[in-house]
């Protein structure tokens, strides 16, 4: 089988779950279209042998239909609806190729959403036979654009679950601060801003055995938060993540804005208890609710204190017990089980 993905942009779990398919595989090759690597988060892939990159400034509107003339796709899998590009390239290649509509949307009911649903219906609907997307909240809204309930998959978010050997706790560091750990983007809507004020407040009314560590950069990282219990490492590389996860605790994230959240999935597998806002969408797969962590209401300081504290008021014990949940709530979005949808897909 050949496959090619039109990407916006290219992620390390990407090729992560292409690596594991082609060592399932070996005969099938996988192309990637795909945008310039976004400078806020410039990861150094490693490529896998069957996976072969074009960039699509480089190819241009002829080159992709180049491509896709000389590899002729098995199936062509189009990540969203939002570069016009590509939506156009399959419109116009529907007839020759089999294509699949990837998405990571969710239905929030904005007036922009009702005015463009019955378009998208139509429009999508016209140059696509299935929906791939991550998890539940993304399915009701392909529903939504009329997709048959056997026509839409799950699952399209994935990892390898083998780089996420450090269980919670086993290899911590003994008499330092717990700590809480945060990846994101340094934008607004990640909640950065709600976070540091709120763990500051705590840390300021006696909690001072917890640091919070934050990773990432982007725009507002010149207007970060200085205190002496938060830590800012910068953009940090995936294969850095069990250094991270060896030496915290609990892993937050306090986005306004969050339509799937995969650092979440990737911080579950590795065993970490979990505090996420009900806008973090992803929290629908790996979080149950005071069990392997704590769901609080986005942009509420006063929910986001309670969560916090609650964690806080966790003895290593409990922390252990989540965060060994958090890992079997994460077990089912293996890179074996995306090879197996996409293997399906191409099936259909």
């Amino acid at each position: 089988m050949t496959y090619l993905f039109l990407y916006t942009e290219l992620a390390g779990y990407s090729l992560d779950c292409f690596r594991v398919h082609l060592q399932l595989n070996p005969e099938d090759q996988i192309h990637v279209v795909h945008h310039p690597v976004n400078a806020e988060a410039p990861f150094k892939f490693n490529v896998p042998d069957g996976v072969y990159l074009h960039e699509k400034e480089a190819l241009g509107m002829e080159g992709i239909y180049e491509l896709m003339r000389r590899i002729k796709p098995n199936l062509v899998l189009v990540s969203g609806w939002m570069d016009r590009d590509y939506v156009r390239i399959c419109r116009m290649s529907k007839k020759t190729y089999r294509i699949v509509l990837c998405l990571d949307n969710t239905w929030r009911g904005t007036w922009k959403q009702r005015l463009l649903l019955p378009l998208a219906k139509l429009i999508l609907r016209s140059f696509t036979l299935a929906c791939w997307v991550p998890g539940e909240p993304q399915r009701k809204y392909a529903l939504m654009l009329g997709f048959k309930p056997d026509r839409v998959f799950t699952g399209f978010y994935a990892t390898d679950l083998s780089r996420f050997q450090v269980a919670i706790l086993e290899a911590k560091t003994t008499g330092r601060p717990k700590r809480l750990l945060c990846v994101a983007r340094y934008i607004p809507e990640k909640g950065y801003d709600l976070l540091w004020d709120t763990f500051i407040s705590l840390y300021e009314e006696g909690y001072q055995d917890w640091e919070l560590w934050c990773v990432g950069t982007g725009q507002f990282y010149e207007q970060r938060a200085e205190h002496k219990a938060i830590r800012h490492l910068g953009f940090v590389q995936p294969e850095e993540f069990n250094y991270l996860v060896s030496q915290t605790d609990v892993f937050i994230l306090a986005s306004r804005f969050e339509p799937w959240g995969m650092v979440v999935q990737e911080f579950a597998a590795a065993g970490m208890p979990l505090i996420l806002s009900d806008a973090v969408n992803a929290h629908h797969a790996f979080l149950k609710h005071q069990q392997n962590g704590f769901l609080f209401q986005s942009n509420n300081p006063a929910s986001l204190r309670s969560a916090i504290l609650s964690m806080m008021q966790c003895d290593e014990d409990a922390l252990h017990k989540m965060g060994a949940m958090s890992k079997n709530l994460a077990a089912g979005y293996g890179a074996e089980f995306w090879s197996a949808a996409l293997s399906r897909l191409a099936s259909k």
